[in-house]
């Protein structure tokens, strides 16, 4: 995750920008809280993982992999939340899918984004989704934004968990694939065909492929799938459940996710970090979940949500101080690309407190011995907190 992080920061970094005019990623893990020089270095009691305390998270979803998988785990407990509340109220949560058909991904990631909002705008405006999904039927949504990336290009898809009634598609039939039929969710695909014809995103000649796989509706036991298993994926971050199984095949990209784009970047693909500098242009500011206005004070949650820089920044339950580094360390750590080893490695083997911080001062001793590959520059405060000053301390040192 911290190895994906530091070619994240590498992609995204502007050599035409002043330093603190960088996107906020690039200083992730990088820029200390206050100008002391030591960082405690926490475990995760269970050995599960470890972190830095004293430095500074980015919070973005979209470009770091190492906050996107603390802010989603945090959705998702918001949103299984909410989910046990509806059904425990005697409601029933439905899982939506609407996408557009892959062609129409050759456009710009901006444009298409533009879109897309405007066609889901349209559909929920519409007559047909109100006489259905209107009052009384459904209390409201939560919406989920996703992306990959084909040999068509970005692929831009909306997940929907719709808290309604166990009836409000009419008498549905589940097909072997999980998906739902009834005569409602044939006029719904019809409507969301309708909406994308309006906004320019399908062509008339597309009609049956767009009512046949445009809009997807499952039920309950989906939804609580994709809740159970959104950002619990470790590698990336993000749930193969959103991404569509990211792979690579065949030579080509079928279904990736962008975090996947890192990796190739990582190995020289030059179009792969083009692509990922796209993408994280175009959602930089997006809300990774969007919840229909009063929804939770109708599931009796708490309106008050922590922002997704609060989120990557919370510390974890049952974390312990084992030890402590400098900023120098951290610099040696971040020139080396080393940071994510070096945490691995307090998770597995610093459960011991009396030989902790020895163990800690082996590792860096062993981090000095490789090479510098890149910057090793941090962040810190200087003079007030406003003002930061950006420095390599190793390379000072010398």
């Amino acid at each position: 995750m911290h190895d994906l992080l530091r070619v994240s920061q590498s992609v995204i970094y502007d050599p035409a920008a002043a330093k603190e005019a960088q996107h906020r990623t690039c200083w992730c893990q990088r820029a200390l809280t206050s100008p002391g020089e030591t960082l405690g270095v926490r475990r995760n009691v269970d050995g599960s993982g470890a972190s830095l305390a004293g430095v500074s998270t980015c919070g973005s979803v979209w470009a770091c992999p190492v906050c996107s998988l603390k802010v989603c785990m945090q959705r998702q407990a918001e949103v299984a939340d909410g989910m046990k509340a509806h059904v425990g109220n005697g409601g029933y949560v439905w899982l939506m899918t609407n996408t557009f058909p892959h062609e129409a991904g050759e456009r710009p990631l901006a444009d298409m984004l533009a879109l897309q909002a405007k066609a889901m705008q349209k559909f929920q405006n519409c007559r047909t989704y109100k006489r259905i999904l209107g009052k009384g039927v459904r209390a409201g949504s939560i919406k989920a934004l996703e992306i990959t990336l084909g040999t068509h290009g970005w692929h831009p898809h909306t997940h929907s968990l719709v808290f309604a009634t166990p009836d409000a598609f009419g008498d549905v039939k589940e097909g072997d694939t999980g998906r739902m039929a009834s005569r409602l969710i044939d006029e719904l695909k019809r409507a969301w065909y309708e909406a994308l014809l309006k906004v320019g995103l399908c062509e008339p000649s597309q009609m049956s492929d767009v009512i046949d796989h445009g809009l997807d509706v499952r039920g309950g036991q989906y939804a609580a799938e994709y809740v159970a298993k959104f950002g619990r994926d470790t590698k990336w971050g993000l749930s193969r459940e959103l991404t569509m199984n990211a792979a690579k095949t065949g030579g080509g990209q079928k279904g990736a996710h962008p975090f996947q784009l890192l990796e190739w970047a990582a190995a020289g693909d030059g179009q792969a970090a083009a692509q990922f500098r796209e993408y994280v242009a175009a959602f930089t500011g997006r809300r990774m979940l969007t919840w229909t206005p009063g929804l939770k004070a109708a599931l009796g949650l708490d309106e008050l949500e922590q922002s997704d820089e609060e989120a990557a920044a919370a510390q974890l339950p049952e974390e312990e101080v084992v030890g402590a580094i400098s900023a120098e360390d951290l610099s040696v750590l971040t020139a080396r690309s080393m940071l994510g080893r070096f945490l691995a490695f307090v998770s597995e083997y610093c459960y011991d407190p009396s030989t902790a911080q020895a163990d800690i001062d082996d590792f860096m001793a062993f981090a000095r011995e490789h090479e510098r590959r890149a910057s090793g520059a941090i962040s810190a405060p200087y003079w007030s907190a406003r003002t930061r000053k950006f420095y390599d301390p190793e390379a000072e040192a010398k």
